[in-house]
């Protein structure tokens, strides 16, 4: 078959050439969460996978999008605490995250 070189920006994943965000796979590469112009339920989705807990949201929370970066050395109530002014709220009992706002 005939190849094909990948390009900045791409990435081959399931048989597929899939555009990637080249931030933010440097930004995981160096150790840091980068949250800029990401959805909520995104960067959730990461920290719920990075420490291993579940994350439940409580009321409307589409369309909020997060800025910044934070490093994934810190423990997950520092992150919280940086996320704190957003003017979301987070509890964490046990492993479960609960997003509201």
């Amino acid at each position: 078959g005939g190849g094909y070189t990948l390009k900045p920006g791409e990435a081959y994943t399931n048989g597929k050439i899939i555009k990637t965000n080249l931030e933010q796979d440097i930004a995981w590469k160096n150790g840091i969460f980068n949250f800029d112009h990401v959805q909520l339920k995104d960067a959730m989705r990461q920290l719920a996978r990075w420490y291993d807990i579940e994350v439940e949201f409580i009321g409307k929370l589409d369309n909020i999008e997060l800025r910044g970066e934070i490093g994934r050395d810190l423990h997950l109530q520092d992150v919280l605490s940086g996320l704190q002014d957003t003017n979301l709220h987070f509890q964490l009992n046990g492993k479960i995250l609960r997003v509201s706002k």
